[in-house]
């Protein structure tokens, strides 16, 4: 292989991934705009990337057309010769604006950079147009491929040729002069590292260039023009590079790779197939045979693509994810948020793992925040909550574009996370609120419960007094001695959920002597209490319930001697109280879940249900019993062993 052919091979493998890789890079920022996200360097830089992309596509159309005329001279297309000489001359003006659009803050404010840029234009534009209507005109007569192939002079047109060529090349080298002093003019003492090397690398291909356009003055070798053909593909890396990662790693870096390799993949290929398919006795089938075994590869593409890009990703950037591994992790990471900002914190905690950088998701109108490398919202039933950022990478490795969708995803279920988590929060404080609600107004009719045992109590005792006064002034006095000590202790535990049961009998046994006092010898009282249960804790005046309860519904109403039994016992790890008269009974016998409908059972019993209920719940049981044999009605309760009331639940609601 010549040299010659050598150049050509190179060159044609360089614009075909120029123009492949321009074309692409196009897209993504078309694709950019659709979608409203702002780019560096505005629409300059977009011109800018399309008027290279015609320069690679024209070439690259060129040494195409070489290679299928068998190696005579010929042209490129008509509508890429066009758009070519209407673009070249605007290479000057966009570059000149697209570095004075980056750089405008940091230069001095004067007139003369808006000045240059605008005489760049006037010139560029004519000259564009011209030069593309020269083409198509010289197209259209017929005779400019002729012209092209004999080197026949004709002065008018080689002149003018030469005129608009010469314009363009000044246009473009005062357009470099102007960026390195624009550059020269920006610089800063502060300026970051990244930010330098950028600086450097942009005066080493301003100095190439500057030195190509003077060389073009004497000649060249053709790796010379080569080489200087390929500076606008080197100025695009070196600004995607620093200015839009994400856009050259996907470019320039993963499908660089994919294309290198599928060449050389390609070039195997051909090398050992090509000869067994120029047997004569496939020529009939060849196109077949051909299709055939290029099938596996075509196939094995987005499989060979996949695996490259997961490997570029671990071995060159240290990703530790896929995109679905990633979504996986970061919902196991958040689940379990007891509330909304529990669940914020997991999410940014997460999100560090995944992009293993500091990942910060602060709110709209916090207004603060770190401006990320990576920034997209985050949504709530369809209105921006807030933003999350991810800070550059402490190594300076690059996000790529599966980065920026894969954080728009886990952004989306962000939000979807925080109005669930929303909904939980407001249904949980509502309940808390219905709970403290139910709580207070439970507390306040036990409170209540409690104070209507007093009347009551008072109507009877009053009258016992009274009827005790003018014939046994003595007993009388004994009498209101025990009220008063009733009272007091009425008062003192009016305030208390619970008491000793030992301190509540004794209570009990004043009010019965009181009742003793007032029925005479038709009442009698037997108390037995074990030991064991004295220091249980039960309902304050529960047991006093019970013992008005017989006396009035059951004792009232025998005619010959009353007999109430109090005890008090343990069975098992529960206490069993029970108080039995010897009075008619219940008509019907009430459940613990139903209220007596008795004139022998009246509200007393409804008062310990709901006391009993409120505070032990499933726990307690009050049962309701006729001994026929004794002819004895029995009204028990049986409740856990408790000896510290604090240690009950709230009553329950």
């Amino acid at each position: 292989m010549s040299q010659g052919q050598i150049l050509f091979l190179v060159m044609l493998i360089l614009n075909t991934f120029a123009g492949y890789s321009f074309c692409h890079l196009l897209y993504l920022q078309f694709r950019q705009y659709r979608l409203g996200k702002p780019a560096w360097g505005g629409w300059t830089w977009r011109a800018l990337t399309f008027v290279f992309a015609i320069s690679y596509l024209f070439h690259l159309s060129g040494y195409l057309s070489f290679t299928f005329s068998d190696g005579k001279p010929g042209a490129a297309p008509l509508a890429v010769r066009v758009a070519w000489n209407l673009a070249r001359p605007l290479m000057g003006p966009l570059l000149m604006q697209l570095f004075y659009f980056t750089e405008r803050s940091r230069l001095p404010r004067r007139w003369i950079w808006p000045a240059i840029i605008r005489t760049a234009w006037m010139v560029a534009v004519p000259v564009g147009l011209l030069w593309g209507l020269w083409v198509h005109s010289g197209a259209d007569h017929g005779d400019y491929q002729d012209w092209i192939a004999s080197g026949m002079t004709n002065s008018w047109r080689k002149d003018l040729d030469d005129l608009l060529r010469a314009t363009s090349d000044v246009t473009l080298g005062v357009s470099v002069i102007f960026t390195a002093v624009v550059i020269w003019l920006s610089r800063r003492p502060g300026d970051s590292a990244s930010r330098r090397r950028r600086h450097q690398w942009y005066l080493a291909l301003i100095s190439v260039e500057l030195a190509a356009l003077l060389l073009e003055l004497v000649g060249w070798s053709p790796w010379l023009a080569a080489s200087v053909h390929l500076l606008p593909l080197a100025f695009v890396l070196v600004t995607v590079y620093y200015s839009e990662r994400l856009a050259f790693f996907d470019v320039f870096a993963k499908r660089g790779v994919l294309f290198f390799l599928a060449l050389v993949v390609l070039t195997c290929y051909f090398a050992v197939i090509s000869p067994y398919l120029a047997l004569h006795r496939l020529l009939s089938i060849e196109s077949w045979v051909f299709a055939l075994t290029l099938v596996p590869l075509i196939l094995a593409t987005p499989w060979a693509y996949s695996k490259l890009s997961s490997w570029i990703d671990r071995a060159w950037l240290g990703r530790r994810f896929s995109a679905v591994g990633a979504v996986t992790s970061f919902s196991e990471s958040v689940q379990g948020a007891i509330n909304e900002q529990d669940l914020l914190e997991r999410a940014e905690s997460s999100l560090s793992h995944i992009f293993q950088s500091k990942a910060c998701i602060d709110p709209c109108e916090s207004g603060g925040g770190e401006m990320g490398e990576l920034r997209t919202p985050v949504r709530i039933n369809g209105a921006d909550w807030g933003v999350v950022n991810i800070l550059p990478r402490p190594d300076e490795v690059p996000f790529l574009s599966q980065d920026a969708e894969l954080l728009r995803v886990l952004a989306q279920s962000l939000g979807s996370m925080l109005e669930s988590q929303r909904l939980r929060d407001q249904s949980l404080a509502h309940k808390q609120r219905e709970q403290e609600l139910a709580l207070s107004a439970t507390q306040s009719e036990l409170k209540a419960l409690r104070a209507q045992i007093n009347p009551h109590f008072l109507f009877n005792a009053l009258n016992t007094i009274a009827a005790l006064s003018p014939q046994k002034p003595d007993k009388a006095e004994q009498t209101v001695e025990q009220l008063a000590e009733v009272f007091r202790y009425t008062v003192r535990r009016s305030a208390s959920e619970s008491v000793r049961l030992a301190e509540e009998i004794e209570f009990v046994r004043s009010y019965l002597e009181i009742e003793q006092a007032r029925f005479g010898e038709r009442l009698r009282v037997r108390i037995d209490v074990e030991g064991a249960t004295e220091n249980i804790q039960i309902p304050a005046m529960i047991i006093q319930t019970l013992a008005e309860n017989a006396i009035k519904h059951g004792i009232t109403c025998v005619r010959g001697l009353g007999l109430i039994a109090i005890s008090a016992r343990l069975n098992g790890d529960r206490a069993l109280v029970s108080v039995e008269n010897n009075g008619p009974g219940f008509e019907r016998t009430p459940r613990f879940d139903s209220p007596p409908e008795s004139a022998n059972g009246g509200y007393g019993l409804r008062n310990v249900q709901e006391r009993l209920r409120a505070y032990y719940g499933a726990n307690a049981r009050l049962q309701f019993e006729r001994d026929a044999d004794a002819a004895t009605t029995i009204v028990s309760f049986e409740i856990p062993l408790i000896e510290d009331f604090g240690r009950v639940a709230q009553p329950q609601i």
